[in-house]
């Protein structure tokens, strides 16, 4: 079954953009990361007042205050793991190096706004298109659903007055996975452990079954090992959610050069293709 359009504009208008560029390119789920990068990603930064400005001229995944250089103009680690990302796309892409920044993130600066919110909305959005064109085609597909709806008379304590649960997958009218999406996340905020830890006792009381996913492009290793400690394949019982899903997991991996300590990250085509025994 379909997934279910949102009512955010940006959100949409990045799944036409994603579909038509899917379907010109003839790219299969292997390649929809790259897709989602040109939308997403971008070298340039926000500041109020200002707009966008140009900003080391290499892809920005981390928070701008990790990239720096020294007095004598060396990058520092993160910064050479964003010219080693920018290689690698730029490769994929077939694009020269030098033009790989203006063949990228024209959507999200186009939209002329902070971009936060909207590319949070649009990456949740891309996912959940991800997996309604790669995966099980017998799913049905909600987002920014009201988890006091899809689960009433459950409490829950969550920082937010108004939570939703980001992708909401059904198979018939049985749940079988909810999905926290963040583009990125920060270190002593995890979102996508506290909504794994407030809706998934309530989820499994519908469907024993029932996954948790968190989804995000992070390429921090320390953010990602601090989530990935909790899940299935670490912390097995105990786990707070199934897997964690990365957008392409070689950027956050061989890409440059953190294989052993994020071998079980997922990718993300490969949980639209796991998605067949979510049950």
């Amino acid at each position: 079954m379909p997934r279910t359009p949102t009512s955010d504009r940006h959100a949409e208008r990045a799944v036409a953009l994603f579909l038509q560029e899917m379907t010109s390119r003839t790219w299969d789920a292997g390649r929809a990361w790259l897709s989602i990068c040109r939308l997403l990603l971008t070298c340039d930064v926000w500041s109020p007042g200002q707009g966008w400005t140009s900003f080391h001229g290499e892809p920005v995944i981390r928070e701008r205050n990790d990239y720096r250089r020294s007095p004598t103009g060396e990058p520092n680690q993160a910064l050479r793991e964003a010219a080693l990302i920018g290689d690698y796309i730029s490769r994929q892409l077939g694009v020269a190096r030098s033009d790989l920044c203006t063949s990228m993130g024209k959507f999200i600066k186009d939209l002329g706004i902070q971009p936060n919110n909207p590319r949070g909305h649009a990456f949740r959005s891309l996912c959940a298109t991800v997996l309604e064109r790669f995966g099980d085609p017998q799913l049905s597909i909600q987002e920014e659903v009201d988890p006091h709806s899809l689960f009433p008379g459950h409490p829950f304590n969550l920082r937010s007055e108004n939570p939703r649960i980001d992708i909401a997958v059904h198979r018939g009218t049985l749940i079988v996975a909810l999905c926290s999406v963040r583009w990125t996340y920060r270190h002593d905020r995890v979102d996508m452990l506290e909504e794994a830890s407030q809706y998934m006792s309530a989820a499994r009381r519908a469907n024993p079954h029932c996954k948790f996913f968190g989804i995000t492009a992070e390429v921090n290793p320390a953010r990602l090992r601090k989530v990935l400690r909790e899940t299935a394949p670490l912390a097995r019982h105990a786990a707070a959610m199934d897997r964690l899903v990365h957008l392409h997991r070689p950027l956050a991996t061989s890409v440059i050069g953190h294989n052993a300590e994020l071998t079980h990250l997922m990718d993300l085509a490969e949980w639209a293709a796991d998605s067949v025994h979510w049950q």
